[in-house]
């Protein structure tokens, strides 16, 4: 396994259990126990994916994200000491993919690291590319899981991309947020509905035009839904 990992964790103790876990199950780890540290580190060290502490000693967590997400389109799994939805739903918002509640089982810290992984490991790119028009600006290869918008290719993270070919799959189907969690993120995945919200609304921002209707449709008081595009109506 040729995987990388970047545990962020200020607390010592947590943190030599992290990375003693990740290089037992055969990853490769580097640790920081700060915000500049970390930054450091990434200067040489690239990640497949990091895990990150909300409470740093120097600068939270959320800053971090927000840095790391700009320059890196890896997941982001946010560790927090309490289970406070406003943390989840800021740590979702500006980037991270999933979270973690302290006092944790070292077993489920792998296993979301595991399904976190699997969807970095299916984001490859091919040459030969067919593409479905999902808009006048979007379109879509899903073989490829290339997005193009007016002939730039948008940078999605792994979870959004998965959001976003499920619903080009599914189109004209209402889902409901539940059904959602279930279909895309998994059985086992703990997180609740707005993690859902909060996805769309990323994919919204990075492929809405304003002068159109959004992709992804909001059905109150059920879910969301994805149209099929008629090119003669936009």
């Amino acid at each position: 396994m040729d995987l990388r990992v970047l545990v962020v964790e200020d607390e010592i103790s947590i943190n030599d259990i992290l990375v003693s876990a990740l290089i037992a199950d055969g990853y490769k780890v580097k640790s920081a126990f700060s915000s500049k540290e970390a930054r450091k580190i990434l200067e040489s060290f690239i990640p497949d994916i990091t895990l990150l502490d909300i409470n740093l000693p120097d600068e939270n967590g959320f800053e971090l994200c927000k840095f790391i997400n700009k320059k890196f389109y890896i997941p982001i799994i946010m560790i927090t000491a309490r289970n406070d939805i406003v943390d989840k739903v800021l740590g979702l918002e500006l980037g991270a993919d999933d979270y973690i509640t302290k006092p944790f089982h070292i077993k489920e810290v792998l296993a979301r690291v595991k399904v976190a992984l699997r969807r970095v490991e299916r984001y490859k790119s091919f040459s030969n590319t067919k593409y479905i028009e999902l808009s006048g600006s979007v379109k879509i290869d899903i073989e490829a899981r290339v997005v193009i918008k007016v002939n730039s290719e948008v940078k999605l993270k792994p979870q959004e991309y998965d959001l976003l070919e499920f619903f080009v799959k599914n189109r004209n189907r209402v889902f409901s947020r539940e059904e959602l969690l279930d279909k895309v993120w998994g059985l086992d995945y703990e997180g609740d509905f707005r993690t859902v919200d909060v996805h769309v609304r990323r994919l919204r921002s990075k492929l809405d035009d304003k002068s159109s209707k959004s992709l992804i449709e909001t059905v109150f008081g059920v879910g969301y839904v994805m149209r099929g595009y008629d090119e003669n109506k936009i």
